[in-house]
């Protein structure tokens, strides 16, 4: 027998909407509606009313069925309200300020109240309940708890998760942004690390501008904090178990990573410099000639490994090689993971642990969409015979590329978006915000780790320098020590 607790979520706000139209004209529904609502009676005092705002408004979470009822709600302001809270979950990002250059998020109706027929006093009216379950009289109004989720998904990262079709991760990934496990402010020694290894990178980059002028070293400068998001990843690897970190990476800001990641001296970056020849004089890479010493791009190809000993264990850390064709170092690098993560030191067919090796790929902003060997590698990502189990993927977005606009370069909105079609969480993340960026980066790591899958952090920069990379600077200069007290 049907039951006023059989109608659930968003079928229960339609019933109880069919019912207050019954009550007002009994005619207004069907013959059957009619007899069943005469079997059924009046709604019980339940908070069924109350209950599908949060069905509709957290698809991240299990709504308990004993939400204290609201006397006098408006059922279908309370409709409106959850559809306009799962609005900003699902689109804020499309209103976050992840562009350091300030230009404006592209925005979306479905963020603002007036869209879904709301004003502010509607919203001051309704409880914060709508918003989160478990909200007590102490939190607020539906007005603060909306606030308050628009800072989560519309500050400077843009969360763009919600074509992740396996609920739990769903879950997760929802409750890990609305808890802000991985958002905690940085400790004042915490911020002088960052500080010094933001010196670090910086400092290194200028040198090389104002020693070697004219020679392309595809500055890292405008995405500076790689370079520490490197290092929280490979911490938190070791600390997981993990013994092997495999890097994969193209030419922009690859010498701060030798430098800085692999310990690769100085002096032997520096005399790379020095013995490379003009190559307008000399014959390009594959042609006949004789040429002394290093020609081309040669120092952008070359990779290194280096054994880290980590707060936990000791973990080797390997930058793979990497020719010109930037991104066909992807299935390479998985490659290398997957023979990393057997273990032969039994008899018999080895045994495969995903958590004794990582792959960490950076990828350019326009070689992420152009390079078709991306979509065949991520295509891979989750077949039993080729997983890693899960590779964290960042795309050094510098919305130039090389040499292109992201209008002229591409058909999406996000450099990011092909992963959209493998189901891979994407975090959208300002370069200039420290703290942002190492809260992406343990929400990564973490991720990983649960769910064996791949997840990809869009770290939206700029480029500093103009085409020579040595001359006047192109745009300003970075925010990011303001935000980390300097």
């Amino acid at each position: 027998m049907t039951t006023w607790n059989d109608f659930l979520g968003a079928n229960a706000g339609y019933a109880l909407d069919l019912y207050e139209r019954f009550q007002q004209d009994p005619a207004s529904v069907d013959a059957a509606t009619r007899d069943l609502f005469a079997r059924l009676g009046p709604p019980p005092s339940t908070p069924e009313a109350a209950a599908i705002a949060p069905a509709l408004a957290t698809p991240a979470q299990i709504v308990p069925a004993t939400l204290p009822a609201t006397p006098g709600l408006d059922v279908q302001k309370v409709v409106l309200a959850a559809r306009l809270a799962r609005g900003i979950r699902e689109y804020g990002h499309l209103a976050a300020r992840v562009d350091p250059l300030g230009n404006p998020p592209p925005g979306d109706p479905m963020l603002e109240s007036a869209t879904h027929g709301l004003t502010e006093a509607d919203l001051a009216a309704l409880p914060a309940s709508i918003v989160w379950p478990a909200a007590g009289p102490d939190d607020g109004s539906f007005l603060q708890a909306i606030e308050r989720l628009r800072a989560m998904y519309c500050g400077s990262t843009g969360y763009d998760f919600d074509h992740v079709q396996a609920f739990e991760e769903r879950a997760w990934l929802h409750e890990s942004v609305e808890s802000g496990r991985f958002s905690a402010a940085l400790a004042a020694d915490e911020q002088r690390e960052v500080l010094q290894r933001l010196t670090e990178v910086e400092g290194f980059e200028r040198f090389l501008a104002s020693t070697f002028p004219g020679q392309k070293r595809f500055s890292i400068e405008g995405l500076d904090m790689l370079v520490p998001m490197l290092d929280l990843l490979i911490r938190e690897a070791a600390g997981a178990g993990v013994r092997e970190v495999l890097l994969g990476m193209a030419h922009r800001g690859r010498l701060n990573v030798l430098a800085h990641i692999l310990g690769k001296p100085y002096v032997a970056i520096f005399t790379e410099f020095h013995l490379a020849p003009n190559k307008e004089l000399v014959p390009s890479e594959g042609s006949t000639g004789i040429n002394f010493g290093w020609t081309g791009d040669v120092k952008y190809h070359l990779g290194a490994a280096r054994t880290l000993d980590a707060e936990t264990r000791t973990v080797r850390v390997t930058l793979s090689h990497n020719p010109s064709h930037l991104e066909f170092v992807n299935p390479v690098v998985q490659g290398f993971t997957r023979a990393a993560q057997d273990d032969r030191s039994h008899p018999g067919a080895p045994m495969r642990d995903t958590q004794r090796a990582v792959a960490i790929l950076v990828h350019g902003d326009a070689a992420f969409p152009g390079e078709g060997v991306v979509a065949e590698a991520l295509n891979l990502g989750r077949l039993p015979g080729y997983t890693v189990g899960g590779a964290i993927h960042i795309v050094a977005n510098n919305q130039i590329g090389f040499t292109t606009t992201a209008q002229d370069g591409r058909s999406t909105l996000y450099a990011s978006d092909l992963a959209k079609g493998f189901e891979i969480p994407i975090v959208h993340v300002s370069a200039d915000d420290p703290e942002a960026c190492l809260a992406t980066a343990r929400m990564a790591a973490a991720y990983r780790e649960r769910f064996g899958r791949d997840f990809l952090i869009d770290l939206v920069g700029y480029r500093r320098w103009g085409h020579n990379e040595g001359d006047e600077p192109a745009y300003t200069q970075p925010r990011m020590y303001a935000a980390i007290g300097q």
